[in-house]
């Protein structure tokens, strides 16, 4: 693992910020796409970021970029999650696709299951690297939890056509979203990145998840918190313990 890796591994274990300067970042995105990669053994998904207009106006990006989770950093089903050693965790609702044949022409042979649930990040860049695109891409996208619930068998129709969901944080009004706020949609930002991952040497495998990007703002949580999705004519719902 090169140092930019252990830097950032440590600094996640710790749950704090990474020990790096502007100075180390990679210059190239296969660069710093290999410094994520060192952080890894086993691949259980692939996040998403800036699929949304107000990522891309941080980090001036045309296409998506993703980070690699852990294992234990995926969690399917149950109704609450620790986020503990997390550093400063956000939440935002999401569409999750699970992968059948990464090779596959269409998204009916491309991903098997279809899912509703959130993804938690807890980047541990310091404050003045988070809005640099490459420093993103070697914090594996800032990953931290990915919950999935809801699974059901993939449904390319389910994506025909916009559709809204609302976001209810703890006792706050709720917040309205929609696929529409992923440029392209759900399949659109998956299709990127299967493109980046044969551009890159990205190991998609059958089974790993896809986190398709924020369906609506990310917000800060704590321990204690509630999530309450509503989408699809579903309702899902997540408490934060400590």
């Amino acid at each position: 693992m090169t140092e930019v890796a252990e830097r950032l591994s440590e600094a996640r274990r710790a749950g704090r910020a990474a020990a790096l300067v502007a100075a180390d970042i990679p210059a190239t995105q296969s660069a710093a796409y290999g410094q994520s990669l060192a952080q890894m053994q086993e691949i259980a998904a692939w996040k998403i970021g800036g699929a949304n207009p107000w990522s891309r106006r941080v980090f001036n990006n045309s296409e998506v970029f993703v980070g690699p989770l852990h294992p234990r950093e995926v969690a399917l089903g149950g109704d609450s999650l620790s986020l503990a050693g997390l550093n400063r965790p956000l939440a935002e609702p999401e569409v999750m696709l699970q992968i059948a044949d990464p090779a596959a022409t269409t998204p009916a042979g491309q991903f098997s299951h279809m899912a509703l649930g959130f993804e938690i990040p807890a980047a541990v860049l310091p404050e003045e690297l988070k809005p640099l695109l490459n420093a993103q891409i070697c914090d594996r996208a800032g990953a931290g939890l990915l919950w999935i619930t809801a699974v059901e068998r993939f449904e390319a129709a389910r994506f025909a056509a916009p559709f809204d969901i609302t976001l209810r944080h703890n006792d706050d009004a709720s917040a309205a979203g929609g696929s529409a706020n992923i440029i392209g949609g759900p399949l659109g930002a998956a299709a990127e990145l299967l493109a980046l991952a044969s551009r890159h040497g990205l190991p998609l495998l059958p089974g790993q998840w896809i986190a398709s990007g924020g369906l609506c703002p990310a917000v800060a949580v704590a321990a204690g918190d509630r999530l309450e999705l509503a989408a699809w004519d579903q309702v899902i719902s997540l408490r934060f313990d400590g």
